[in-house]
């Protein structure tokens, strides 16, 4: 009886409790709430949210009026659609109680403070700054479909925000801040207007039913780093397409390679595709009616075609290669390399077996493997560069699509021969904006940044062409490998460090086994990988030959894409045999703007 009565005393003592607590957040004026009713707890809750999602809504919605008004919509239906886009992210971390539960029916609370939904809304203004710096930084550099994708996802997020009417930014060279609402489709425009495309060459095939037009895609007068567009086929647009230092193309068939008389190009600039790297975004961009830009379209008359004169030449300068020795019997390497690409347009390659090394060769069957590789220029503008006992062939662009994959690359392709003059390494460019990066620390002898420049080119080749021996083999073997965010505390490793300054931040290691392992699985469950770096930086320890690069690396695969950035922490000392001590990728800067690198560690 006794313990009857205990247990009813508890009961009575938790419905007091439940009734306090309930008392206090629903009359304290200090909370917003929701509360919802169901059959099973989950069910509760969720209504709790929503009903959570429409106090909110109700607060806000007087400052969407003006939104509402261009897209002639329901401001309530409005607001509750974009608070919704923070339930989906930020608000399902709320707070929650069980008011009442008894079999089939199940009362839920959802409630948080009110100075915690401010720091929901600034934590969102906080990434739209973050957005815009990122574009004008991208604008800076001619990396236009960077640009345009952060000064977009600015203005998406921006109209989310009840606050969006004074959310303000000082861009370059302006004196006073200007308010993003009206500033960030203004700068898009501008973008646009200042981008400017030129047909640099047409070719067709034989038959002539099949015509490529190169083109010159130039902003502000300068190549562009990257752009992405979409053209018309004659009959549907054609998969996304990726220009690269100022180089596009478009591919005509049949009846459209001869009766169409302009070039239509859609600038890509919402990026859906690459929305899921934030969630916050992607939500925004289902939940509300994203922003149309017409001049987002471009019509190129078929007889706009540049003169040979004024078609851009990367001049030796460029690449600060002036001191590099060019070779004077040149013909014999461009002869060879005419060759692989006329045995590339007809795909016959073993007539062009001997003129490779055995390893060679064996980069070059990946490399016409990989997505149906195409040459973009019968004669492209080559520069021989000899570099200790090697010569180097800069570039020939090539084009690679892939069967399962909407998209489109192009790159620049190094040929790399040796002293018996066959080509022993095949690379993928780095973007002029990345070269003249590492080039421009000219207190380091010249040739010690082009080594950093191969190290790279090779890096980032090796992923795309599955080369897996070489990964392994540049890797040391006590080399530290991070995976996640950033790292939080690492051993010594061969006295080269001590350990990095963050000690609060979630991060996931890797030996070299596991990291090895992990990107066999890649390479056999993706069709294709491409790597893409942005903007770098690049630092040497000391005297000696210990370097460490910062980069932003666009990642692409079959099935997954992501941007972030990449550490590495390099030994040339010798050049034939680099080894990798760092590795570090995270998927967004630290909060003061750095990422890791040479400055973490204490040597």
């Amino acid at each position: 009886m006794k313990r009857i009565l205990l247990i009813m005393l508890l009961g009575l003592l938790g419905n007091i409790t439940h009734s306090q607590t309930l008392d206090v957040i629903k009359n304290s004026g200090d909370y917003i709430y929701g509360i919802g009713e169901g059959k099973t707890f989950r069910e509760a809750d969720k209504n709790a949210l929503d009903n959570l999602v429409s106090q909110i809504s109700v607060q806000v919605e007087s400052q969407f009026k003006q939104i509402v008004t261009e897209k002639d919509q329901q401001v309530e239906e409005y607001a509750k659609s974009v608070v919704n886009t923070y339930s989906n992210t930020t608000l399902t971390q709320t707070r929650s109680k069980v008011v009442e539960e008894k079999p089939g029916h199940t009362r839920v609370i959802r409630y948080m403070k009110e100075e915690d939904m401010e720091k929901v809304f600034a934590n969102r203004k906080e990434k739209i700054l973050d957005y815009t710096q990122s574009g004008i930084e991208a604008e800076e550099e001619a990396r236009i479909g960077d640009a345009l994708k952060y000064y977009y996802w600015s203005l998406v997020l921006l109209q989310s925000h009840p606050d969006h009417n004074n959310i303000s930014y000082q861009f370059p060279s302006q004196e006073e801040e200007r308010v993003l609402l009206s500033a960030l489709p203004a700068r898009i425009n501008s973008v646009f207007s200042n981008l400017n495309v030129n047909i640099r060459e047409v070719k067709e095939n034989e038959d002539k039913k099949v015509k490529t037009v190169l083109l010159n895609i130039t902003y502000k007068g300068e190549p562009v780093q990257n752009f992405d567009y979409k053209y018309w086929t004659g009959n549907t647009w054609s998969s996304l397409t990726s220009a690269k230092n100022g180089l596009g193309y478009v591919k005509l068939y049949g009846a459209a390679s001869e009766s169409l008389s302009q070039i239509r190009l859609r600038s890509e600039y919402i990026y859906e595709n690459k929305s899921s790297l934030d969630l916050e975004l992607r939500e925004v961009l289902k939940q509300t009616d994203a922003p149309y830009f017409s001049k987002a379209e471009y019509k190129i008359p078929m007889d706009r075609q540049m003169a040979s004169s004024s078609k851009p030449e990367k001049e030796d300068d460029q690449l600060k290669t002036r001191a590099l020795n060019f070779k004077s019997d040149t013909p014999t390497y461009k002869s060879t390399l005419q060759k692989i690409i006329e045995s590339i347009e007809k795909k016959s390659y073993s007539q062009v077996k001997p003129h490779f090394t055995q390893d060679g060769y064996k980069m070059f069957e990946k490399l016409i493997d990989y997505g149906n590789a195409e040459i973009l220029n019968k004669t492209p503008e080559l520069k021989i560069v000899e570099l200790n006992d090697k010569y180097i062939a800069r570039s020939i662009p090539m084009k690679f699509s892939f069967k399962n994959n909407k998209r489109d690359f192009i790159e620049d392709v190094v040929f790399t021969f040796n002293d018996s003059r066959k080509v022993n390494s095949i690379a993928f460019a780095l973007s002029d904006k990345s070269i003249n990066d590492i080039m421009s620390h000219d207190k380091w002898p010249e040739q010690d940044r082009y080594h950093i420049i191969q190290f790279m080119e090779n890096y980032k080749t090796a992923y795309a062409l599955e080369r897996l021996n070489f990964i392994e083999s540049i890797f040391a073997e006590n080399a530290l490998i991070i995976v996640g965010k950033v790292l939080k505390e690492a051993e010594r490793i061969d006295g080269m460090y001590k350990n990095l300054r963050n000690h609060d931040i979630k991060f996931i290691r890797l030996n070299k086994k596991e990291y090895i392992d992990r990107l066999k699985t890649v390479f056999k469950s993706n069709e294709f990988v491409n790597i893409q770096f942005e903007d770098n930086e690049v630092k040497k320890r000391g005297k000696d030959d210990i370097y460490g690069i910062q980069i932003a690396q666009n990642y692409y695969s079959t099935n997954y894409a992501d941007k972030g950035y990449l550490f590495l922490m390099f030994d040339l000392t010798n050049i034939e045999k680099p080894k990798i001590y760092v590795r570090s990728w995270q998927p967004q800067k630290n909060k003061d703007g750095s990422i890791i690198g040479l400055s973490d560690f204490h040597f």
